[in-house]
């Protein structure tokens, strides 16, 4: 049984996913596809358009056959410990044979030389790495400088100039999106040594970040910003498979969405304002006297742009400061994050949805996962005590996330107790 697997938020499910999934069933030749994507808050620190249930079966309705959650304390995450927890999901089921991602370049060598120096820490690219953090670079920035510097060093060292291909193709691998996870990826596989083939699919059209809709594949930035400001437009169903579009057309007229972090504005700022800067001080991702930073612009602004604008700096991004945001919201303080993170990652499969075709698939995974799969939350008091601590952060979030919503049916708590699992039956 060849499985792919895709660590994905699909937020939402657009044609450049739906070319990216197909490319990479058929590289993998795979009789399965599993899914592991992001509850309700995903990786920039931002509420997700719709719900898991709504994305996971969109994502199904589109031909993956089994879709899991990564659990939040590592869904809102720096791109290493994203990558690192759905990596580690996949390796969990047991079944996983590839693992397929997007990158800005079709090459896996120049992917797979900066992971292995990111995996090996050489001590000359540590002290790069340092000293452009004390430049007051941003780690990503740092990072980027620190390892264009190494490779360069390198190769004169070695008396290898590097050719200007070959840089040029380093830079863009550093400098997408797409690459950047990618390279956290391929790390992720070496520390965890998982037998895992990777394969990359390059991207094409436009750029994860690009604002506009434009013909043919958008991005989802676009398409958020679109239903956001506009509703569901044509340029939005022309940008989602009709899948995709049908469920949220559906869930929005409902009052299910679109949901974005201002819907939940007054109860970050409330959370900032009723917070010790000692307090906020613990949250993941807090350091250098931000704290201090943070608690006094929350007193002075009446909005989170405002507050985001006020607060960020050249070594603190916007999307880290939106990720530190929502672990305030979680409460996911650097010791509680410590004390759920243990040696195998996540501590269970927790099933959002699954395909008619997929009961073989289902057997399987009962008998080769290495952690508990979760279909039914009220089974969590079966497991040990550190799966139940981290499953609580995903009920969590459902929890609060639902204070975003308009319809006041759907923003009741204990969501993640109620919602009955069957399979998706064409959507």
């Amino acid at each position: 049984m060849k499985v792919l697997g895709i660590i994905a938020e699909y937020n939402p499910f657009h044609f450049g996913h739906l070319y990216h999934l197909k490319k990479s069933q058929q590289e993998a030749n795979a009789d399965y596809t599993i899914a592991v994507i992001s509850g309700q808050f995903t990786q920039r620190g931002e509420a997700a358009i719709a719900d898991k249930w709504i994305r996971a079966e969109a994502a199904v309705g589109c031909g993956v056959d089994l879709v899991l959650e990564l659990p939040a304390v590592y869904a809102v995450q720096t791109a290493e410990l994203f990558a690192y927890g759905g990596v580690q999901t996949l390796n969990h089921t047991g079944l996983t044979t590839h693992i397929g991602f997007g990158g800005e370049i079709a090459d896996l060598a120049p992917l797979q030389r900066i992971a292995d120096i990111l995996v090996a820490e050489h001590e000359e690219y540590k002290a790069l790495l340092k000293a452009y953090l004390a430049q007051g670079l941003s780690y990503p920035a740092a990072r980027y400088r620190g390892i264009l510097d190494y490779i360069n060093d390198f190769d004169q060292n070695n008396g290898n100039q590097i050719c200007r291909k070959d840089g040029f193709t380093i830079k863009k691998a550093l400098s997408g999106s797409n690459s950047i996870l990618a390279i956290e990826y391929l790390k992720a596989l070496k520390h965890t040594q998982s037998s895992i083939i990777p394969i990359v699919i390059p991207r094409i059209r436009s750029s994860y970040s690009t604002p506009f809709i434009k013909k043919g594949i958008a991005s989802a930035t676009a398409i958020r910003k679109e239903i956001l400001h506009n509703g569901m437009t044509q340029k939005v169903q022309d940008a989602l498979p009709k899948t995709t579009f049908k469920l949220l057309s559906n869930a929005f007229e409902n009052g299910m969405g679109p949901v974005d972090n201002k819907g939940l504005e007054n109860v970050i700022l409330g959370i900032l304002r009723r917070s010790t800067p000692s307090e906020i001080a613990c949250w993941m991702d807090v350091g250098e006297g931000l704290e201090n930073r943070i608690k006094d612009q929350a007193q002075k602004t009446g909005g989170l742009d405002e507050l985001l604008s006020m607060v960020k700096t050249r070594r603190y991004t916007y999307t880290r400061l939106q990720r530190i945001l929502i672990h305030g919201l979680l409460n996911l303080t650097t010791d509680a994050f410590r004390q759920v993170n243990n040696a195998t990652g996540p501590c269970y499969l927790r099933i959002l949805a699954f395909s008619q075709n997929a009961s073989p698939l289902l057997k399987r995974l009962k008998q080769t996962a290495k952690v508990p799969v979760v279909t039914k939350a009220a089974h969590i008091s079966r497991y040990h005590s550190s799966v139940q601590k981290m499953f609580a952060y995903d009920c969590l979030a459902t929890d609060l996330y639902g204070l975003a919503i308009k319809n006041p049916a759907f923003r009741q708590g204990g969501r993640d107790f109620t919602r009955q699992l069957e399979p998706v039956i064409d959507p």
